[in-house]
This record gives structure tokens, sequence and C-alpha cells, in this order.
């Protein structure tokens, strides 16, 4: 179209938004044969983009608190129904405003695993403003306790970098934090180059977060790369 009207056009940018996850994989196969049947070599376009969300979506965990909890009894035809209202150190105008703002559906992490006959209740995970916007997630979770931490991945795009001081709650603290394995490693090759004796499935392996070390208790200065309300 742009041909036919004069325009000659040299680049295109197909945009940005690009998940860091695999869903990456299902937008590739869409948009590479797509370029290479509009926009050939031989075209003299030159195709950019902008990966910003793609490098930085799995950039941080979160770690919020229990700071309080509320217990609602919802009335139903048969039975009552027991709920849970949890209510985390952290906001959607913090770290979650990616909620708001990118209409992100975040999945809470509990650090340790529940036990095998645990009940779980439909729970709702609440900001600690009064602002009846600032709701996080509803989901099935075990009677959680004041106290309790929960963990939330792929935190990195559009939470700390937007995040405000809303109801004058401050700003996670960030911790950056590798495992033992993989700090000795990274020493090792700052001083002496990449050792021959590691093979590279075996850098793959090494536990790049607590989470995968022993099933270890959660300790906000020993997660991998974290965002940390304490």
């Amino acid at each position: 179209m742009g041909t036919e009207v004069g325009l000659s056009m040299y680049l295109l940018d197909i945009g940005g938004g690009f998940p860091g996850s695999e869903v990456t994989e299902e937008i590739t196969s869409v948009i590479n044969p797509a370029l290479d049947k509009y926009f050939p070599p031989v075209s003299g376009v030159r195709a950019i983009a902008e990966p910003g969300r793609y490098y930085v979506m799995s950039a941080f965990t979160l770690a919020v608190n229990i700071i309080a909890k509320k217990m609602v009894w919802k009335e139903q035809t048969e039975s009552n129904e027991q709920t849970f209202m949890d209510y985390v150190n952290d906001e959607v105008y913090g770290s979650f405003n990616c909620i708001l703002y990118d209409h992100t559906h975040v999945k809470a992490l509990l650090p340790k695993r529940p036990k095998p006959d645990e009940k779980y209740y439909s729970s709702s995970i609440w900001g600690p403003t009064r602002d009846g916007l600032d709701r996080i997630e509803c989901c099935n979770l075990p009677d959680m306790h004041v106290g309790d931490w929960m963990l939330f991945e792929n935190m990195g795009t559009y939470t700390v970098a937007a995040a405000s001081t809303f109801d004058g709650f401050q700003r996670p603290s960030i911790y950056y934090v590798m495992s033992r394995l993989m700090w000795q490693l990274t020493k090792q090759i700052q001083s002496h180059g990449f050792p021959p004796e590691v093979e590279e499935q075996d850098v793959d392996n090494l536990p790049m977060s607590c989470a995968q070390e022993s099933e270890m208790n959660y300790h906000p200065t020993t997660c991998a790369s974290a965002s940390i309300n304490v």
C-alpha cells in the first residue's frame, strides 16, 4: 500500500510486548513466516522489534508477607462456605501495578510445600490500602497465618519500576542473591575464564534459586534475585 502511493519503506517496527516465557515460541511461529512472506530480504526493508518486556519479564521474584487476614462466611443455598481474605504488604499501586496498567494475571506461590491432607479454601489476596481496587488475586490457598510468605514469579515488567508510595506505603527492598555454587562458578570465570571441566549441561543444572536447593525454607536474604517486602 505504501509503494502504491509513492512511499519507499525501509524500516518496519513490529513493536513490543513479547512475553519472556514459552508463549514466545507461539508468537514467533506466526511473526517470522509473515516477515518472510511480506518483507523478504530482497524488499530492502529492515525489521526491528522492542524486546524490553522479553528481557526483564523474569528479572525478579516478589516476596510479600501476610500482615492481616479476615475470615468470611459465604452463604449458599445448601451450606456455608468458609473463605479468607489475606492482606499482604504490597499493593496494586506498588509492585502489583502491572495488574491495573498491564492487565497481568499474577499467581501466588507458597515457599513451603503444603501437606498432602491440607485443606484449601477459596481466598482473595489484598494489598494494605483501603482502596477497593487493591485486590491482587483470587485463588485457593491453605489457611494462611500472619507472618507467612507468598512468592510471585516473573514480576520484572511494569512492577517495581512503576511502583508508587500510594497511601504512604514504601516501595519494597531489592536483594540480589544467587546460589553459592553459581557464585563460586562466576568468580572462577572472572578470574580464569570458563573452566573446561564444566560442561554446558552442568551449568544448566546448577541451582539458581533457594527454591531449588534441597527444598530449604524460604528466607528473604537467600532467595534468588527478588524484590522483597519485609
